[in-house]
């Protein structure tokens, strides 16, 4: 069995590392590892592939940033030329980027099959192109890797064929089991911080830090919070550029930012946290496993089962975000608590093997 792992992003190379490992344990499959170069800035892809020991990529394709249309066809373009050398048996894509977007559509046009990771996540907010993209590769893919039920539901309701559908988990479980011990409070004193009394901030997304009215409603919420604890922001480079090109640098002045942070200490910096606010998929995830209360800066969220388990909360206008963080203060033992009943909410550990077990069937 030949298979061809896509990377171009940071959480890619992150919820991947463990289906990679598994592969690279059994000694049984050819594996080739193609980075697309979305994320190519090193704190944000080179040293994430270091700190989890992927091997280095096989292809590195070099796209680089551009508009969505543009940078979408140059993956097209370049990784068609890749797979049509290599001749995978199966492609895997992880989840809803442009990556793995424009991978799957140039393996379906080499008539290879797309095995989706992650599949059946939806917010139902079409603004998000982040859910463009996974609707798109939902009907492209052969094999639906679904991290949750309500995944196997969204699949079967959009019409796709049982059979292709496998209810696996997440295999961010498996890595967090697997670098447990490497999350230590330790990673948060050089930052100056104390446990639980500090809110953790992230956001990057284009319909947050994009919008000059928005991001400022944003920014204004988080300076109000941070007259009640310190607030860090390790901040996206994209998030950095939207900043400057709307000089809201003095919206900042209270707020601790820093630069892109190792993966090891943006995972101790989610443990340890008092609040977690961000936009991305991945660290409500990571909030979720680690007993991080949660506030996601969005009208809606792909992981509908941390809002039904009561640790992950929406919020979108200033006057929501700040409402929602003194709840979160009034009622935090509570919240916390639930955190036990959500032990398992994205799956049991060993995802990686039972991904891996179904390719070998399918394909050895």
């Amino acid at each position: 069995m030949k298979i061809a792992i896509i990377l171009g992003t940071r959480p890619e190379i992150i919820k991947m590392q463990p289906i990679i490992k598994e592969i690279k344990q059994r000694d049984c499959s050819l594996l080739t590892l193609i980075h697309t170069g979305q994320h190519y800035d090193w704190n944000m892809s080179d040293s994430f592939i270091k700190e989890l020991e992927i091997p280095e990529p096989n292809i590195f394709l070099n796209v680089r940033s551009g508009l969505h249309g543009y940078q979408t066809a140059r993956i097209i373009t370049r990784s068609e030329r890749a797979l049509k050398k290599e001749k995978p048996n199966i492609v895997l894509v992880e989840g809803d980027t442009n990556s793995a977007l424009g991978t799957a559509i140039a393996a379906s046009k080499l008539k290879i099959n797309v095995g989706h990771v992650e599949a059946g996540c939806r917010s139902f907010d079409k603004i998000m192109p982040e859910e463009i993209n996974r609707i798109l590769i939902a009907d492209l893919a052969s094999l639906h890797f679904a991290p949750t039920e309500t995944c196997v539901k969204n699949l079967l309701n959009e019409g796709i064929p049982r059979k292709q559908i496998h209810l696996t988990g997440h295999p961010i479980v498996d890595l967090l089991d697997q670098v447990r011990n490497k999350i230590n409070e330790n990673q948060i004193d050089k930052f100056g911080l104390k446990p639980r009394e500090y809110y953790l901030v992230t956001a990057h997304r284009e319909e947050n830090v994009d919008d000059k009215a928005r991001f400022q409603s944003i920014l204004e919420a988080l300076s109000v919070l941070a007259e009640s604890a310190p607030v860090i922001f390790p901040m996206h480079p994209h998030t950095l550029k939207s900043a400057k090109k709307f000089r809201a640098e003095p919206y900042l002045s209270n707020l601790k930012v820093v630069n892109p942070v190792s993966y090891f200490e943006a995972l101790s910096l989610i443990k340890s946290a008092r609040i977690v606010l961000t936009d991305s998929g991945g660290i409500q995830q990571e909030g979720a496993l680690l007993g991080t209360p949660c506030i996601t800066l969005r009208t809606s969220t792909e992981w509908v089962e941390t809002i039904e388990h009561g640790v992950n909360f929406l919020a979108k206008s200033k006057e929501e975000i700040i409402t929602t963080a003194k709840r979160l203060e009034n009622e935090h033992d509570t919240i916390t608590k639930r955190f036990v009943q959500a032990k398992n909410i994205f799956g049991k550990p060993h995802v990686a093997a039972r991904i891996v077990d179904i390719l070998e069937k399918l394909y050895n």
